[in-house]
């Protein structure tokens, strides 16, 4: 790198007339920032390590933003969205002291950014400044705003798009499922389509006010069978009252459901109301006999049985009618965390721009200036297969592939659950249905697919994301905005408050302008 594209124009250090013109110049920044995009703090001559490249840093209401100072370009790599970003954290490396200056010691000033696309960025700032502080202090109030109106995307306002309204949505999706053709949407078109039913399914408005189930969504399909009574019978033993529920029926009456693990405990507790419900998930014979059942826990057997001590478990087919249990060996979300961490490092220690800007060479045996990669569980993932990152991935494809052969060659109902029923059963009954059904392998399909299993079945996407959670934004109910019912999982293991303090943009600029 020519002039000051490299780290060795840090280590020589700048005069105060210097610092004082660079931090004076905007770099030509004003032209690479989007519709409102509004800058908070700024940092000049500082390095992507990755690439050892020297630039313009720039904190904003919704990205950092790298600017090459030699190529005057914005630097992919070093540019990443606020709320793509996992966790930052300071850093200091001591310098090889330099002949005739022993006496003098130097360190290179580091910011470490993780970001949830598998990205580790380093950032390295000039000595006798304090610009990566400045950085800092702005990363800890702008990536984790206290209200979801603050994020960038809501800088407008609330979208106007018009669309219908997601219950109509909701409704369209399930009378396609249940044989009944197009839905139109009207003010009484809600009404009409809760009391929709076919020869063996019907749908309950049992949760219209979320009440029985605040993860669920405010229609169901549930057998015909089943009076609303048994319903609230079986909520009470299942984990979250998330009880059994039909996501997809083909037309001869096999279905996949869904639910939370059973409250069994480990005096084997049994529920009439809930074993008559799983039962009735078969619906008519087929081909002259009795559908069969199959219950696909998705978690390893062991896990299983130990929540079992916490008063969960999993059910026993003895109890459950024409039914096998299977345990499908999917890990808890523990397990899935530290494997994700692991690819992570792995990726930065052997990708061509590594947070330590040298991989290649530290492979080989070279010298290092910081020991390696500042990732503290590299050295201990040399090869991709130690992540374990693909055996989950192919656990959780084998999962869905052997719920959906069940259904389409054996035309048998599978009732889908892990321990809550929204992170393992959600990804398992998602795939097996688009295995199952061409029309969710449509962009308007799966649209649909997402908005029913993931958003209207609660998935915690702000907890397990790290965003805040719709509430402040309106107070109009709907299967969008009920984010904020799981907002309580405060013992969830992917809830990221690293650098976190509870600040939001408005109070950031307000602080920026004194």
């Amino acid at each position: 790198m020519e002039g000051s594209g490299s780290w060795d124009s840090l280590v020589v250090g700048w005069t105060p007339e210097e610092l004082r013109r660079s931090d004076s110049q905007l770099h030509g920044m004003t032209e690479f920032l989007l519709e409102a995009e509004d800058v908070i703090v700024q940092g000049h001559g500082v390095v992507l390590v990755n690439t050892d490249e020297a630039g313009t840093l720039a904190v904003t209401n919704f990205r950092i933003l790298f600017v090459s100072e030699v190529s005057q370009q914005v630097i992919e790599l070093g540019t990443i969205p606020l709320a793509t970003i996992e966790k930052f954290s300071k850093h200091a490396v001591k310098l090889p002291s330099v002949p005739r200056q022993s006496n003098k010691t130097s360190s290179r000033r580091l910011l470490q950014v993780v970001g949830k696309d598998m990205r580790t960025i380093m950032f390295g700032f000039r000595p006798k400044t304090k610009q990566r502080r400045a950085v800092f202090d702005a990363l800890c109030m702008c990536t984790k705003p206290e209200k979801l109106k603050d994020l960038y995307v809501f800088v407008f306002g609330l979208s106007t798009f018009k669309n219908d309204d997601p219950k109509l949505r909701l409704l369209k999706e399930y009378h396609r499922l249940l044989g009944k053709g197009s839905f139109r949407a009207s003010s009484t078109a809600i009404g009409d389509g809760l009391s929709l039913s076919n020869n063996w399914w019907r749908i309950t408005s049992i949760n219209s006010s979320y009440a029985l189930c605040p993860t669920y969504p405010f229609a169901l399909v549930v057998p015909k069978s089943i009076c609303d009574e048994e319903l609230l019978q079986v909520s009470s033993f299942r984990g979250r009252c998330r009880f059994p529920v039909i996501s997809w029926c083909n037309h001869d009456g096999a279905v996949l459901a869904r639910s939370s693990q059973p409250l069994v405990g480990l005096m084997s507790q049994r529920n009439t109301a809930d074993e008559k419900l799983v039962a009735a998930l078969c619906g008519t014979p087929h081909k002259g006999s009795r559908r069969k059942l199959y219950i696909a826990d998705a978690r390893p057997r062991k896990n299983a049985l130990a929540n079992g001590a916490m008063g969960g478990g999993s059910e026993s087919s003895s109890n459950y009618f024409q039914s096998e249990v299977v345990f499908l060996g999917i890990e808890n979300i523990h397990t899935m965390r530290e494997s994700l961490a692991r690819l992570r490092d792995y990726l930065d220690t052997h990708g061509t721009a590594s947070s330590d800007g040298m991989s290649s060479f530290l492979r080989n045996g070279g010298w290092s200036w910081g020991g390696g990669n500042l990732s503290s569980m590299s050295a201990s993932v040399s090869t991709l297969g130690d992540t374990g990152w693909l055996i989950h991935v192919q656990s959780l494809l084998a999962g869905s592939a052997w719920i959906a052969a069940r259904v389409a060659k054996e035309s048998a109902s599978v009732l889908v659950h892990c321990s809550d029923g929204w992170d393992r059963t959600t990804q398992l009954v998602s795939l097996a249905s688009v295995l199952l059904d061409p029309f969710y392998r449509t962009i308007e399909g799966f649209q649909a697919l997402v908005e029913k299993d993931w958003l209207a079945f609660g998935h915690p996407f702000s907890d397990r994301m790290g965003f805040p959670t719709v509430s402040g934004i309106n107070n109009t109910p709907s299967e969008l905005s009920r984010q904020s019912s799981v907002g309580s999982l405060s013992s969830s293991p992917l809830r990221m408050p690293s650098g976190y303090f509870g600040f939001s943009f408005s109070s950031v600029l307000l602080k920026m302008d004194k």
